[in-house]
């Protein structure tokens, strides 16, 4: 997860524009540490409802899918245009 955490923090402050950066890295790190407190919530509240393990595996399943995706689109946005 700190490999992840790192290589995206650093990823978004080498394509943001350097006026922007500032506001880049805070939108950055609201998505990661503001919006944990909802992700909890919803995983409680489908371990509630289908049990643990099936919260659990869609949790890993999402991660996954959103992993491929984003590996399928990493080489067009390094090659875009600054």
């Amino acid at each position: 997860m700190i490999v992840q955490m790192a290589t995206s923090n650093t990823f978004l402050q080498l394509v943001a524009p350097p006026e922007l950066r500032g506001r880049v890295v805070s939108l950055y790190t609201l998505a990661f540490i503001g919006m944990a407190p909802f992700g909890s919530l919803l995983s409680g509240l489908v371990a509630r409802q289908a049990g643990t393990l099936v919260a659990v595996g869609s949790g890993g399943a999402i991660c996954l899918a959103t992993a491929l995706w984003f590996a399928t689109r990493i080489r067009r946005l390094r090659e875009a245009p600054a």
